[in-house]
C-alpha cells in the first residue's frame, strides 16, 4: 500500500515541545487537552500572524531539536516500511526542512520522503491534493480539517483521537487512540 503518515502529533510530539516553549516565553502554561483547536491563536488568545511568528521562533530554538517521538510511532511506522510505501505529509512550512529532515534521520530506520503541504501558512497544496497525486490510499492524520478532505475524496484515513478533533466524522475514517490500533486497522484495510 502506499500510506501517507503526518508527521505532527502522529510522528513527532510538537505540540508538547511547542507548549514547552510557550510557557518559557509567556509563562503560560498549556496542556495537550487545552488544545481544543489546533489553530493555536485560538488557545493562546492571540492573533493568526502572532502565532506564525511564536512557532518560527520555536523553530528556531533549542525546544524544536528537541521533539520527541510520538509513543510507538517509530517502531509502528519502520515495520511498515518494508511492505509498504511510505511518504510523510506535513503541513510544517518548507523553510523547515533542514530541521524536520534531520529528526526523520535520527528516528527512522530507512529514508522516508518527506512533503511539505504548506497548510500552515495557507500555501502550496493540500495534504489531500498530495494525495490523490502519489496515489495514496490510506492516510494518517490527527487534524480533522485535513481528514475531512482526504476522506471526502475517497480516501481511507486513520484518525488519531485528540481534543481538537472530536466532532469528526465520516465513512473513510477510522478513529484510533494510538499507534497500537492503528496497526490493527492498517492490517484490517491490507488484507485482500
Amino acid at each position: 500500500m502506499k500510506i501517507g503518515i503526518d508527521l505532527d502529533e502522529v510522528t513527532a510530539e510538537f505540540l508538547v515541545a511547542l507548549s514547552k516553549f510557550y510557557h518559557a516565553k509567556s509563562g503560560k502554561l498549556f496542556k495537550k487537552e487545552d488544545f481544543f483547536s489546533y489553530n493555536f491563536w485560538e488557545i493562546w488568545e492571540g492573533t493568526r500572524e502572532e502565532a506564525i511568528r511564536i512557532t518560527d521562533e520555536f523553530h528556531n530554538s533549542d525546544y524544536f531539536n528537541k521533539i520527541l517521538p510520538v509513543e510507538k510511532a517509530i517502531d509502528s511506522i519502520n515495520s511498515l516500511i518494508d511492505s509498504n510505501e511510505i511518504i510523510i505529509i506535513t503541513s510544517r512550512p518548507s523553510i523547515w526542512k533542514i530541521k524536520t529532515e534531520k529528526w526523520a534521520k535520527r528516528y527512522l530506520l530507512k529514508s522516508t520522503k518527506i512533503i511539505y503541504s504548506g497548510d500552515f501558512y495557507e500555501q502550496g497544496k493540500t495534504k489531500a491534493e498530495l494525495c490523490i497525486e502519489r496515489g495514496i490510499n490510506l492516510f494518517i492524520e490527527d487534524n480533522g480539517k485535513y481528514a475531512l478532505e482526504c476522506a471526502n475524496l475517497g480516501i481511507k484515513v486513520i484518525l488519531f483521537n485528540q481534543p481538537w478533533n472530536q466532532n469528526i466524522r465520516h465513512k473513510n475514517i477510522i478513529r484510533v487512540k494510538g499507534w497500537n490500533e492503528a496497526i490493527k486497522e492498517i492490517n484490517k484495510i491490507a488484507k485482500p
